[in-house]
């Protein structure tokens, strides 16, 4: 299944977080899919609904028994479903930096 970009951005879930646990970090932009479990981070808003598009469509022109991805700032890396692993995504973000 190949989505439109619109319909992407239609069912997104576009939250401005901090990190938990480091009130000292920027906050961040965080996109997720539901219906893919991918997620996009950036600076800006605009920038992480766009890393989540790029996920999104990278994975499903994958196999479809790839772990979702995490889109940063210029690298894409598996992200595990929160089903299979009980690490958060900030946990997973924090690992990068």
């Amino acid at each position: 299944m190949d989505s439109m970009p619109d319909e992407i951005v239609d069912r997104a879930i576009v939250e401005h977080r901090r990190p938990p646990g480091r009130l000292d970090a920027d906050r961040m932009w965080i996109a997720e899919d539901p219906t893919t479990d991918c997620s996009g981070v950036g600076t800006v808003e605009r920038e992480a609904v766009g890393n989540l598009v790029a996920a999104v469509v990278e994975y499903e022109r994958s196999e479809s028994d790839r772990d979702p991805l995490l889109k940063l700032p210029g690298k894409t890396v598996s992200r595990p479903s929160p089903y299979t692993n009980t690490s958060s995504m900030f946990d997973r973000l924090q690992s990068l930096f």
